[in-house]
């Protein structure tokens, strides 16, 4: 997930310096403003993919997590009937 962020900062800055730079150098800024948009719409596309991915590893995270929140309450349990006997 870190090296998505990563990513997406990537693009974000190239996006910036596309823009800033081609708009000095070039006089067809809608060509630059095309592709400026391209890139900043790929950066959100990646941004909520990393989202997505970051969703279901915290949801998979939750659910080991009840699994050995239950099996923990399991073994207490028969820990506790061993010593009443």
């Amino acid at each position: 997930m870190q090296k998505t962020i990563v990513k997406i900062a990537k693009y974000s800055a190239l996006a910036l310096v596309i823009g800033l730079a081609s708009g000095c150098a070039s006089s067809d800024t809608k060509t630059t403003e095309a592709e400026a948009t391209t890139l900043a719409n790929q950066a959100i596309k990646t941004a909520n993919e990393a989202s997505r991915k970051a969703d279901a590893a915290m949801n998979a995270a939750r659910a080991a997590q009840d699994c050995c929140d239950q099996t923990k309450e399991g073994i207490n349990r028969s820990y506790q009937k061993s010593m009443r006997k």
